[in-house]
């Protein structure tokens, strides 16, 4: 027996929905219907207007795949070859798209099965047509992981900000925010890991850091907590410390709307790289996405005086098989096929306000002042991920500059 190649399932499946389409395009030539109005073909023929709608669709996509998710059943492709066929349609019409569509099932029961484990496998690939690579299914995973963890929330947030040093040309100071909004736990007894901190080389190998608050905390607050940016109904949080890495964990608590809150934590690092050397070629922020999260807001703040020879990019590397001690280059192995744009923000300052992350402005307001900074100094690029995958790594990149010779880069 032959494995089939995903180059050959993605072929097969793309000629059989062509040839189907053009079948039924052609159907309707004959039948002096405009597949752009699928009011006047409802009219017109008696079809339902949703299976109208359904066809116009099927027909008018940009991409074969992406017709598939609006594709009808059998039974009710049937009754609209019935319904043309009676309008007075040439039968061999009417037989050719009946043949394409029997084509079509066989093909995706030789891949898939059947439809739903087809639509399943375009997605994985990253062949729905959608901008936003496994979407269908990361929505699906939001929604099951939320109910197997019971913990959710609104939005997450990652701002990493970027400065050169006061005291050291050679180095940069940054600073890390970090929010989760509208947190709520599903379950009371949940005991859940909000935030990790832990500095890193591009191998994945442990850098220790130490690290500044933003915010001054109140006397027993955990360290790195912005407390009066995050709700007055936000619980205690426990602190755990090992190998360099810093946790904060939630414990169990009240379910629902009662129970959510928005929780704000943040940290300044000072005389980190500016330049690439054996061990970093690059800077970059990470999200560890532990828990399901809505929409993540991934912003990118750098000083104009911060060289930057390209634009960051997104990387989006799972997790789910890796140990936690083997190396980062392993986890790079297994870069997910999501990439959704980077933009940038516009105003000086960055214009950073959304109605996903309440009292943003204030946060990042309180963010310049620590770093002593003018907000207008500062450019910014954000992406915007709908359902980021539970147990990945979301990462904004960009390449270090070589140090400059004789006062220019190599």
């Amino acid at each position: 027996m032959v494995l089939d190649t995903p180059k050959e399932l993605a072929n097969d499946v793309r000629d059989a929905l062509q040839r189907f389409r053009g079948a039924l395009i052609e159907l309707y030539s004959q039948a002096g219907a405009d597949p752009g109005v699928p009011q006047d073909v409802s009219r017109r023929f008696g079809i339902h207007k949703n299976l109208a709608w359904k066809l116009s669709r099927v027909m008018g996509a940009n991409d074969p795949f992406a017709s598939i998710q609006h594709l009808p059943g059998d039974a009710g492709i049937d009754i609209a070859l019935e319904a043309f066929n009676k309008s007075g349609v040439v039968s061999t019409t009417v037989n050719a798209v009946q043949s394409a569509l029997s084509h079509l099932d066989d093909t995706i029961a030789l891949h898939a099965g059947d439809r739903a484990h087809l639509e399943l496998i375009l997605d994985s690939m990253g062949l729905l047509g959608s901008p936003t690579q496994l979407v269908n299914s990361r929505e699906l995973a939001f929604q099951g992981n939320s109910g197997i963890w019971g913990v959710q929330a609104r939005a997450r947030l990652t701002t990493g900000v970027v400065v050169p040093s006061k005291t050291d040309s050679d180095k940069l100071d940054i600073a890390l925010v970090g929010g989760f909004l509208g947190f709520r736990r599903l379950r009371p007894d949940v005991r859940w890991s909000l935030f990790r901190f832990k500095g890193s080389n591009d191998d994945g190998s442990s850098r220790p850091v130490g690290f500044e608050p933003i915010d001054s905390s109140d006397p027993g607050d955990v360290p790195r907590l912005m407390r009066r940016f995050c709700s007055a109904s936000m619980p205690r949080i426990e602190t755990v410390h090992s190998d360099g890495e810093s946790e904060y964990i939630l414990p169990g608590g009240p379910v629902g709307n009662l129970g959510s809150f928005d929780c704000y934590f943040g940290e300044i690092v000072r005389s980190a790289t500016m330049y690439q050397t054996e061990k970093d070629r690059f800077g970059e922020f990470a999200t560890g996405i532990r828990l399901p999260i809505e929409t993540l807001v991934f912003d990118l703040i750098v000083h104009k005086d911060v060289p930057m020879p390209s634009a960051p990019k997104l990387l989006v590397l799972g997790d789910a098989n890796t140990s936690p001690d083997l190396p980062g280059r392993v986890k790079y192995s297994l870069e997910l096929p999501i990439t959704d744009p980077i933009v940038d923000l516009a105003g000086s300052p960055p214009v950073v306000t959304t109605p996903l992350v309440p009292r943003y402005s204030d946060v990042m307001s309180a963010v310049y002042n620590r770093l002593g900074r003018a907000p207008s100094e500062f450019r910014g690029y954000r992406m915007l991920m709908k359902y980021p995958p539970m147990s990945s790594q979301v990462v904004l990149r960009w390449e270090l500059p070589e140090r400059p010779r004789d006062g220019k880069s190599i």
